[in-house]
C-alpha cells in the first residue's frame, strides 16, 4: 500500500499550481490573440480604398513581428502571376516592381501550395530567390498566403537579416489573420473596378450626351407668319426623346418631336437614328406626315431591338397658304387655342417600327394669326394632366391665353419650368420620363 508523505503532497500541489498558472497565461495570450484579430479585422475592413488597406495590412503584420523586409504580392488573374503591390525595407515603402510565377520561390510556392512557408536560413533552401535586395542579406523567410473561398488573393512576404527570425507561432498567427487580409484586399480591388468602370461610364455618358446634344438644331427657323418654340428636358443623362427642325427645297417648313420606347443609351442610339433618317428623307422632297412616317416606318421595322418603336409628330407649315399638315405616330395629340378656346387636333397612328405597313392619314388645318399650338411629348402629357398637382386642361387653355403675348420660345420655356418639380415643390424626385415640347404661334 502506498503511503503519501507531506513532501509528495507538497510537491503535487506546486506542479498543479504551475500548470494551473501555464493554462492560465495561455488562456491570456489566446485572448489578447483574439482581441488582435478582430480589431485588426475591424481596422483592415474600415477602408475600400487599396492603398490605405494595404498600408494598414503592413502596419498590422508590423505590430505582430518585426521584419527588415515586408511585401503583399497579389495575384493577377490575367497575367497569372503575382505582382508586386506594397513594399517595405526597413520600415521604409519602396517602389518595387515585378512579378512571380507559381512555384517560383518560396513566394510562389505559398501561392501555388497555398500553404505557409517558413524557412529559418533561406541559404540551405534551393527554392529561395533573391529579388531586387542584392545589397541586403536576407538569412530567413516567411510567405503566406491570402485565400478567400478557395481563391487565391496573393501571397504575404516576410524576410529577416536574422535567422531563423520567424517561429510557430508566427506563422499561426498571420495564416489567422491572412482570411482578414484577402477580405479586406479583395473587396478593395472590387470596389476599385467598379470606381473604374462607373468613371468610364460616366466620360461614355458625357460624350454621348454632348453627341445627342449635338444632334439637336441649334437654332429655331425663322419661318414668315409662324414663330417656332421648342424647349427639351431630359429625366437621365441620355434620352429618348428628339425634336428637329427640317427646311424643304419648296419652302415649307417640317417640325417634329419625337419619344422613343425605353430610356437611356438604348433609346438614345435608336433616337439619332430617327433623327438621322427624318434627315435623309427629307432631303430627297417634300413628303408629308403621312409619307415620311410610312418610309421611316420601314426603314425602323428592319432594326430588330427589344420592344424598341419611336411615337412621333411631324407637322409641316406652307409659309405661301399659312398651312398646316400635320401627323402622328402614337404621339399625344397637339393642342391648339384659338380665340381662347383649347381644342384638340385629333392626328392619330400607329407607332412607328412597331408594325408592318401601317396606314398613316393627313390632318390638314391653318395656322392663323394669334393661333398657339402646342406639342408636347408624354413625359410633359403626364405632368401637366395626369399629376396631382397639375393642371386641367382648362387651366391649360386660360394659362396659353394669359402667355398669348410671349413668344413661342417664352412659352415653351415656361411649359418646362412648371412642370418641374423641383421648381414647383423643391424635390429631390425628377420626372420619370423626358419631358419635350414645339410650340407654333401665328404671327
Amino acid at each position: 500500500m502506498w503511503e503519501v508523505s507531506d513532501m509528495d503532497l507538497s510537491i503535487s500541489r506546486e506542479d498543479g499550481y504551475r500548470a494551473l498558472q501555464e493554462r492560465r497565461r495561455r488562456v491570456a495570450i489566446e485572448r489578447r490573440q483574439l482581441d488582435f484579430l478582430a480589431e485588426a479585422a475591424a481596422d483592415l475592413n474600415s477602408s475600400l480604398e487599396l492603398e490605405d488597406v494595404l498600408r494598414k495590412i503592413a502596419r498590422r503584420v508590423g505590430d505582430l513581428v518585426d521584419t527588415h523586409l515586408f511585401c503583399v504580392m497579389l495575384w493577377s488573374e490575367d497575367r497569372q502571376v503575382l505582382e508586386h503591390s506594397y513594399s517595405l525595407k526597413f520600415g521604409e515603402h519602396i517602389d518595387q516592381e515585378g512579378s512571380f510565377e507559381l512555384g517560383e520561390g518560396l513566394t510562389g510556392t505559398a501561392a501555388r501550395d497555398r500553404r505557409p512557408v517558413r524557412v529559418g536560413d533561406v541559404a540551405r533552401d534551393p527554392r529561395y530567390v533573391r529579388f531586387h535586395h542584392a545589397e541586403v542579406d536576407v538569412r530567413s523567410e516567411l510567405a503566406i498566403p491570402l485565400i478567400m473561398r478557395d481563391r487565391l488573393i496573393g501571397v504575404l512576404d516576410l524576410e529577416s537579416l536574422e535567422p531563423d527570425r520567424f517561429t510557430a507561432e508566427h506563422e499561426q498567427l498571420l495564416t489567422a489573420l491572412a482570411s482578414h487580409i484577402a477580405t479586406a484586399l479583395e473587396n478593395a480591388r472590387l470596389y476599385g473596378r467598379m470606381v473604374e468602370l462607373e468613371r468610364r461610364y460616366a466620360l461614355d455618358l458625357r460624350i454621348a450626351r454632348e453627341i445627342q446634344e449635338g444632334l439637336l438644331p441649334d437654332k429655331v427657323p425663322e419661318v414668315p407668319g409662324c414663330e417656332v418654340g421648342s424647349a427639351f428636358a431630359p429625366a437621365r443623362e441620355l434620352a429618348g426623346d428628339f425634336y428637329d427642325y427640317i427646311s424643304y427645297r419648296d419652302g415649307c417648313v417640317g417640325s417634329a418631336v419625337g419619344d422613343v420606347a425605353g430610356k437611356a443609351t438604348g433609346a438614345a442610339l435608336y433616337a439619332a437614328m430617327a433623327v438621322g433618317l427624318l434627315r435623309g428623307h427629307a432631303m430627297e422632297q417634300p413628303y408629308t406626315p403621312a409619307e415620311m412616317f410610312g418610309h421611316l416606318n420601314e426603314h425602323l421595322g428592319r432594326v430588330r431591338t427589344d420592344n424598341r418603336f419611336l411615337a412621333m409628330s411631324l407637322v409641316l407649315y406652307n409659309p405661301e397658304t399659312r398651312g398646316l399638315i400635320l401627323g402622328g405616330a402614337a404621339f399625344p395629340w397637339p393642342r391648339r387655342v384659338r380665340n381662347g378656346e383649347l381644342e384638340v387636333i385629333e392626328a392619330a397612328g400607329l407607332p412607328l417600327g412597331l408594325f408592318e405597313a401601317p396606314v398613316y392619314e393627313d390632318v390638314h388645318t391653318t395656322l392663323e394669326l394669334g393661333d398657339v399650338i402646342i406639342i408636347g411629348s408624354d413625359g410633359l402629357e403626364d405632368c401637366l394632366l395626369e399629376r396631382g398637382d397639375g393642371v386641367t386642361e382648362k387651366d391649360l387653355a386660360g394659362w396659353i391665353r394669359d402667355m398669348s403675348h410671349c413668344s413661342a420660345q417664352e412659352i415653351a420655356d415656361e411649359l418646362i419650368r412648371i412642370t418641374d418639380p423641383l421648381a414647383e415643390r423643391g424635390s429631390d424626385v425628377r420626372p420619370a420620363d423626358d419631358r419635350t415640347v414645339l410650340v407654333l404661334k401665328g404671327v
